[in-house]
């Protein structure tokens, strides 16, 4: 047993000691990209469909997202099933991390208790029973049941509808629910994406025809609804399509950190969304 905890504590100690002159992993290790990634899109679907967000509402998503994707990869780190860096570096580390973590769950929790908008709230806790389902189903249900879960899929459609609940209210018509749809499937990408080039699997998943498909999709409706909205879809599928177009080429590393990336294009739509939308 001593042995297994030195044994772990290595891994740790080598998982943050590679990282140091590669700062750029960071984010993942710590689970910081995807709260980053969330808001970006939270931000541009509020100004796209001209529904108010707040400092609050993002600090609130910020956190909610931040302590999903740490409870994640604790319990899987816990349960042995993967072996990756940022798994490694919670098992190594979640006595730091776990007080962190309560903290933030507290602070969550009396913000959306007190200062939240009533049906904001409401919607908040339909999402976080859907998580507390989907944690159920990876990480207490039968072995079975696991390996049929669609467990990509499902992160996409919580992932998209959290970041898009503030504009729930505006949606006005099916475009604005593809455009939604669009998201949720960059998102299933990203996480089908980030679990085939990390294994340096045999292609399973068709990830470079799911970003064609988006990216047309995205481009058709930029003609005549949501063109911002539509043009970041576009951008963020037509990013995916070149990585996996180029990711013989790449480190796992490096392939971990550009899915993540890809992500990242409403920084260049933000400042025309109020504008055209």
């Amino acid at each position: 047993m001593n042995a297994g905890r030195s044994l772990v504590r290595d891994n740790g100690f080598s998982v943050f000691s590679s990282s140091r002159s590669r700062p750029w992993l960071w984010p993942n290790l710590l689970s910081l990209d995807a709260p980053v990634v969330a808001v970006l899109w939270q931000i541009l679907f509020a100004r796209c469909f001209h529904a108010e967000v707040n400092l609050l509402a993002t600090a609130l998503l910020v956190l909610a997202v931040w302590l999903i994707y740490a409870a994640d990869r604790v319990m899987d780190a816990w349960t042995g099933r993967s072996n990756l860096p940022r798994h490694e570096f919670y098992r190594s580390y979640w006595r730091a991390v776990a007080p962190v973590w309560a903290v933030a769950l507290a602070l969550a929790g009396w913000l959306a208790w007190t200062r939240l908008a009533r049906v904001i709230f409401e919607r908040g806790l339909v999402l976080t029973a859907a998580v507390g389902l989907y944690f159920a189903a990876v990480h207490l249900a039968p072995a079975a049941l696991r390996r049929a879960w669609p467990k990509e899929a499902a992160v996409a459609i919580l992932f998209a509808l959290g970041a898009s609940v503030a504009a729930w209210s505006q949606v006005r018509s099916a475009g604005d629910i593809g455009a939604i749809f669009l998201f949720s499937c960059l998102c299933w990408i990203n996480c089908a994406a980030i679990e085939q080039w990390e294994q340096r699997r045999p292609v399973k998943r068709p990830i470079g025809a799911a970003a064609m498909c988006v990216a047309a999709m995205s481009l058709a409706m930029m003609i005549e609804h949501r063109p911002v909205l539509s043009a970041a879809e576009a951008a963020s599928a037509i990013a995916f399509l070149l990585l996996d177009r180029g990711r013989h080429r790449l480190s796992s590393d490096a392939l971990r950190v550009l899915a993540d990336v890809a992500l990242l294009s409403p920084v260049f739509f933000l400042p025309v969304a109020g504008l055209l939308v």
